[in-house]
């Protein structure tokens, strides 16, 4: 018997490769939501109004040996009986879920700096469906919005109101947008693009009160006033871990620590996802939450599979405008950019990080496209690919797709100057 707690993700593809590994194992879900899986990613655009709040909802593929227990909390873990405590949300029933291993994926939860006035009416943050559906209700009787954070959903959000007609202003305490994923030349880049949209952006600047009776009429940024009537808040995310806090251990701000088999300290409780540290750090991102989820079903499911580096890799687009990151800095940075295709202005930029002896550490990209050459870079990381691989790869062509000199080729290219590799450009 295999226990999940939570059906994002994690939880969904752990089920999944559970089932598919053995059909016979039988396997309980407990999820708080009255719904099934869902897409959080995709919030932005319910707020735009490009689909609706049903088509982010996913069902889970029926099977005869895994049980979903919705609209049920887990609420309390004890790990020497092998129970998880489920409340029943509508009535207040505890079931009791027996399990010989467990599967912890409950995500997390928005972090909300403590504002003056951020628990008003009109202030908002991303992560539900239900926040959907609240943020779209609200922006309808709305004028101006605030978007507190220049990350990936802050960013998307902000382009999401401001299709809506809503006037936007995108604030950041950082210097420039997207602060953990490119550096400060690409992100210009970035902040014209959100200006060019009709986006009002301040960097540097701190949200100092949220200001109005019972629903928000303002904010006080770094001593100055702005009027809003509606405020996102897209400050980061907390790990969901107080179930097992005390009973595995932890780091200091309460993620879970696992190894390569992402097995907590409990050798019979398994953790992936936006709660968890591996070996390698903190990636919040779905793609590494469904690897983590393989590993930890095969080896929940008694196989053993390793979780290996991630490369994180990240995309974040608004309005088909894209900006890319993945891996780290290298001690060799080659820059360029291109035309997104012979026929437009539009143009990607790219930067790709070496290290000295020609392995590839990471690169940034913004543009149109930046997606698709970060993958690139990604795959060869994975393979610990080296500077020239890049330079001299075979990428498709077609005008209507991308130039023949193509940004990745001229960033690897210059890559290789600077490191004086004469014998390839005489």
């Amino acid at each position: 018997m295999i226990a999940i707690i939570g059906l994002g993700t994690g939880g969904l593809y752990a089920a999944r490769w559970i089932s598919m590994l053995n059909r016979r194992e039988k396997i309980t879900i407990i999820e708080k939501r009255n719904y099934e899986t869902y897409s959080p990613c995709s919030i932005p655009l319910v707020v735009e109004g490009a689909v609706s709040e049903d088509d982010i909802v996913h069902p889970f593929p029926k099977s005869k040996n895994v049980k979903i227990l919705l609209g049920h909390e887990a609420v309390e873990i004890d790990t020497e009986a092998k129970i998880v405590k489920a409340k029943n949300l509508e009535n207040g029933e505890i079931v009791d879920v027996h399990y010989d291993k467990l599967i912890f994926a409950p995500g997390a939860k928005p972090w909300v700096p403590p504002i003056p006035g951020v628990n008003k009416k009109g202030v908002f943050t991303v992560r539900t469906v239900e926040d959907a559906i609240s943020i779209k209700r609200w922006a309808e009787h709305s004028k101006k919005a605030l978007v507190v954070g220049a990350g990936a959903i802050g960013v998307e959000m902000a382009y999401a109101l401001r299709k809506r007609g809503l006037d936007v202003t995108l604030v950041e305490l950082l210097e420039h947008p997207f602060p953990t994923a490119i550096d400060k030349d690409l992100a210009k880049y970035v902040d014209q693009k959100l200006r060019d949209e009709g986006i009002n952006t301040m960097y540097g600047v701190k949200v100092e009160e949220i200001i109005g009776d019972e629903k928000v009429q303002g904010a006080v940024i770094s001593g100055e006033k702005l009027e809003v009537d509606m405020v996102i808040m897209s400050t980061g995310v907390r790990p969901s871990t107080s179930l097992l806090r005390d009973k595995v251990e932890m780091d200091e701000r309460g993620f879970i620590l696992v190894n390569e088999k992402m097995q907590t300290s409990n050798p019979d409780i398994f953790a992936v996802g936006d709660c968890v540290k591996t070996p390698y750090g903190k990636i919040q991102l779905a793609t590494t939450a469904l690897n983590q989820a393989i590993v930890a079903a095969i080896n929940a499911a008694g196989g053993n599979a390793t979780y290996t580096k991630p490369t994180g890799a990240f995309v974040s687009s608004f309005g088909g405008y894209e900006v890319a990151s993945v891996g780290e800095r290298g001690e060799i940075v080659g820059r360029g950019w291109s035309r997104i295709n012979p026929y437009s202005e539009e143009k990607i930029v790219m930067k790709v990080f070496v290290d000295k002896d020609g392995t590839i550490k990471g690169a940034q990209a913004v543009g149109r496209g930046a997606s698709s050459r970060i993958d690139i870079v990604s795959a060869l990381i994975r393979k610990n690919g080296k500077i020239w691989d890049l330079a001299f790869m075979e990428k498709s062509y077609c005008p209507e797709v991308c130039e023949l000199y193509d940004v990745i080729k001229i960033a690897a290219e210059n890559a290789m100057r600077k490191m004086k590799l004469e014998e390839y450009f005489v």
